[in-house]
């Protein structure tokens, strides 16, 4: 027959801790796509299927976090072009740049949520 012992209940801690980890959280990650995104910009032209040159750097400079709330980021750009650069149009390829940052995000999460001391 097994036994187990709780010596300490660490759950009350973990219940009023976790909406404030979580939104450290969130606004970590949503700061480290910014910072991947604008990171990512290269010369231009750039190559289909690559991310976007910096011609003026309006689009690098638009790159935005905004916290909606505690638990919501957005990252968006600020220009009209954009949308067009990510997914392309009719006369010009994709030149992705969020959604690549997603990707790397996800892969990276847990080492992210380790470097602001999040555990879990």
């Amino acid at each position: 027959m097994s036994r187990v012992v709780v010596k300490f209940n660490h759950l009350p801690r973990v219940k009023r801790d976790a909406p404030r980890r979580a939104s450290e959280l969130i606004r970590a990650l949503a700061f480290e796509h910014e910072r991947y995104v604008k990171q990512s910009f290269g010369a231009s032209p750039s190559p289909v299927g690559g991310p976007p040159g910096v011609d003026t750097g309006a689009l690098r400079a638009s790159i935005r976090v905004e916290m909606t709330d505690a638990l919501t980021a957005v990252v968006s750009d600020g220009v009209n072009y954009g949308i067009h650069l990510e997914f392309g149009t009719s006369r010009m390829g994709a030149r992705p740049f969020m959604v690549p940052a997603l990707i790397w995000l996800a892969r990276n999460v847990v080492r992210i949520a380790s470097d602001i001391g999040w555990e879990g």
